[in-house]
């Protein structure tokens, strides 16, 4: 996945927040294509790549106010980056 721009991290935490039924229907979603995953007999390569983007997008929404919220931004918060300086 790309970095989000801090703005964009920002935006994000606010469509969490003031419209939860968006950052819902994104975890049905995930949830819908995580159980039709074993199914997907044309393309399995495709249908995990999609459970992958949904995952990261939902991840990325459902954590977007807590980094927004940090005075740095909180960047970034991809799950390989290690924080040296703690």
């Amino acid at each position: 996945m790309i970095r989000p721009s801090p703005e964009v991290v920002k935006a994000l935490a606010s469509v969490s927040r003031q419209f939860p039924d968006v950052r819902n229907f994104l975890e049905d979603w995930k949830r819908h294509e995580l159980e039709a995953l074993p199914y997907a007999l044309q393309n399995q390569s495709l249908a995990q790549g999609r459970c992958q983007v949904l995952s990261e997008l939902v991840k990325l929404v459902l954590n977007a106010p807590d980094i927004a919220a940090k005075p740095d931004g909180g960047m970034p918060f991809n799950s390989t980056h290690t924080d040296r300086s703690v």
